[in-house]
């Protein structure tokens, strides 16, 4: 079973980093409430939002993910509004949901908070003594680890990962994997970039490796464009043990 004492640990960095990049970005908040708002600082509130989303509902806060999700889309409707200049950032919503953001994150950092441990019994996907060798790409390091054990449990000796399509490639092209889970949303090349190198035969694995997308954006024409390439299942975040188990209990069935 999964180690409660190493999910302990995990969960506490997490909320001690996520404090510090909440507070990195209201300061920059601050200093801009006064000037005209840049594309690339609400660009890095929906990101940094993004990201948050998934952490923290991966690692056992709903209501924090859920305010996250509400930030980046005030974010992304803003960059969306096809106007020549945003708002000044003082007019918008985003200030005050990032102050308070800021303040409950700092409440969760110094008190902590440790959810009721649900255990339940299952069997392993794959036998631990086969070695199998699995890809997790994110370029949230805060799930690596969340992952990791999560994979170990269920039977992977190996876990491999990377934030990044470019650094995955390169590691594909030195390595034998048994199947990926890779996000949607990366710096540089997407995850879908990675899929088609991969059906395509470009990359060291077989073709037919196992494929798991994350964070699957809503467009239907996205979807349809990830289903040319064939993947495996879709992960959705925040995900836990159980919603991992069932995707990869259904991939590895294709």
């Amino acid at each position: 079973m999964t180690s409660a004492t190493q999910i302990s640990e995990l969960r506490r960095a997490f909320l001690s980093r996520a404090h510090e990049d909440i507070q990195a970005l209201h300061e920059r908040l601050e200093s801009a409430c006064d000037s005209e708002t840049s594309h690339e600082l609400v660009t890095d509130i929906a990101q940094l939002s993004h990201r948050l989303m998934g952490s923290y509902g991966s690692f056992g806060f709903p209501a924090m993910a859920r305010n996250f999700e509400l930030i980046e889309e005030v974010a992304l409707s803003l960059i969306s509004a096809q106007s020549a200049a945003l708002p000044v950032m003082d007019q918008t919503r985003l200030p005050g949901l990032i102050a308070d953001m800021m303040q409950q994150a700092s409440l969760l950092d110094t008190l902590g908070y440790e959810p009721h441990p649900v255990e339940t019994e299952h069997t392993p996907l794959v036998d631990r003594d086969d070695h199998k060798r699995i890809l997790f790409v994110d370029d949230d390091v805060a799930l690596h680890g969340l992952a990791q054990l999560y994979l170990k449990q269920e039977g992977y000796a190996d876990i491999a990962c990377e934030t990044c399509a470019k650094d995955a490639a390169e590691h594909l092209a030195e390595h034998h994997v048994d199947a990926i889970i890779c996000d949607w949303q990366l710096e540089g090349d997407t995850g879908l970039d990675l899929l088609r190198k991969l059906r395509s035969g470009g990359l060291r694995p077989p073709k037919e490796t196992p494929f798991i997308f994350m964070t699957v954006p809503s467009s239907k024409q996205a979807i349809e464009r990830a289903g040319l390439y064939r993947p495996d299942g879709y992960l959705l975040k925040p995900f836990d043990a159980q919603r991992l188990h069932g995707v990869l209990s259904r991939a590895l069935k294709t």
